[in-house]
């Protein structure tokens, strides 16, 4: 937008990914996942994990696996 100071279009980006994570975490949680103390080694992101013992980045992994994420070719990172 005119007059925005420099990198308000970064912040604004990096304000929605963060808000698309924790609403995906929080439906998550809501459905017995679990969140755990570690991060995912691409992006940061808190891990969470499953009841088979799956682990899942919420950034890297479509949870629904309907791709998307920014991880790699594979899907994302699953440990």
């Amino acid at each position: 937008p005119p007059g925005a100071p420099p990198g308000a279009d970064e912040a604004e980006a990096r304000r929605e990914r963060l808000d698309r994570a924790s609403r995906a975490m929080g439906g998550l949680l809501l459905r017995g996942y679990r969140m755990l103390g570690s991060s995912c080694p691409q992006c940061g992101t808190i891990l969470l994990q499953d009841k088979e013992q799956r682990l899942l980045c919420v950034t890297c992994q479509d949870p629904e696996g309907r791709g998307g994420g920014h991880g790699t070719a594979g899907g994302g990172w699953r440990g």
